[in-house]
């Protein structure tokens, strides 16, 4: 294929500029178009191409994207807005049948079970897997009882949400009690792993399901985090975290990536959290060689079988930049996307 032509949805979004940024290294022959519901993101502004892009919840977004996806001559799009997730899962094949671009996104139930970490806890408990005691508490004092019989520190969070929004590390019981009304959709689960915030503590791993069911990595990653997101990522070969990562990855019906995110401390490495998508750690990934975008393209487009890869070390530290876009004022960008600039600092 001479030009493979690749829409990403939540251009803007953190995951999405990942995605970008793995393609751009790919080595394939890739056309990357970013997209986004608002265009003041910076994401739209460092691929080939740039859309605005309906919003998933508008009633007519499944034929507005037909007719993006047809139009565009897009052969994959890939999903870079966890608000997306769902919406590309449930009319994939629609979505596939009608244009011939290939979704990539997990069946889903498995998305519905990653986005709800009660679910999440459920799966991982019903197939024997690690996992912390968890509970869905109807009042405060259901949570004050259930948090003294388990001890604490506990983990006051939101079922549903990313980027640690609505998660408390709960001490004792004066704050379960002040926060238990602030958290929607709660649960309240024991704290995993040993106490810390340094990079001892938090992994973010990863397994890759191809087309023909075979898993690459796990590509394992230790991690502090910032505003909710990986902020230094060491890669390495945490080898003693590999059988659990493979026996999740066997048991999630997964399509392309699967994240594991996870503590470890004394009772071994016990995983909080699953993302069927890929994740806001993607660029990293693919720079020590775990490249899940030119997976998804080698596997489920290209039809390659694909190879263990060979995944490095080392570390990756974020910072903050800026994209350019001269001469150009906000109003403008309701009717012409330009291509914008990153200036070499070095």
């Amino acid at each position: 294929m001479k030009n493979i032509r690749v829409l990403v949805t939540g251009g803007g979004s953190g995951v999405g500029q990942g995605i970008i940024k793995a393609l751009r290294i790919s080595g394939l022959p890739v056309t990357v178009v970013s997209g986004d519901i608002a265009p003041l993101n910076a994401g739209l502004f460092l691929a080939d191409e740039a859309t605005l892009i309906p919003r998933v919840e508008d009633a007519d977004a499944l034929e507005r994207f037909v007719v993006l996806l047809s139009q565009g001559g897009f052969h994959m799009v890939m999903i870079g807005s966890e608000f997306d997730l769902a919406f590309f899962s449930r009319h994939r094949d629609t979505i596939e049948a009608r244009t011939g671009c290939k979704v990539m996104a997990s069946p889903l139930s498995t998305v519905e079970m990653a986005n709800d970490k009660w679910l999440t806890t459920e799966f991982l408990r019903t197939n024997g897997l690690p996992h912390a005691a968890a509970c869905l508490p109807a009042h405060a004092d259901e949570a004050a009882a259930w948090a003294a019989a388990n001890g604490y520190p506990v983990v006051l969070k939101s079922r549903t949400g990313t980027s640690s929004r609505n998660v408390h590390i709960v001490k004792d019981e004066a704050d379960l009690r002040r926060l238990f009304s602030l958290v929607p959709n709660l649960m309240l689960q024991a704290f995993a792993g040993s106490e810390g915030d340094g990079l001892a503590h938090e992994y973010t791993c990863a397994v890759f399901r191809a087309a023909d069911g075979s898993l690459l990595g796990p590509l394992t990653a230790r991690r502090t985090l910032r505003g909710g997101s990986s902020w230094v990522v060491e890669v390495g070969d945490y080898h003693w975290l590999h059988p659990m990562l493979l026996a999740i990855g066997e048991r999630v019906p997964s399509l392309g990536s699967l994240n594991v995110q996870l503590r470890d401390g004394p009772d071994g490495p016990i995983p909080f959290e699953l993302n069927a998508r890929f994740s806001g750690t993607t660029a990293v990934r693919a720079h020590f060689g775990f490249n899940e975008p030119a997976f998804a393209l080698r596997s489920y487009l290209l039809g390659e079988t694909l190879a263990p890869p060979r995944i490095g070390s080392g570390l990756a530290l974020r910072y903050l930049e800026e994209v350019f876009l001269d001469g150009v004022a906000a109003t403008e960008l309701d009717h012409a996307l330009p291509r914008g600039v990153v200036r070499d600092w070095t």
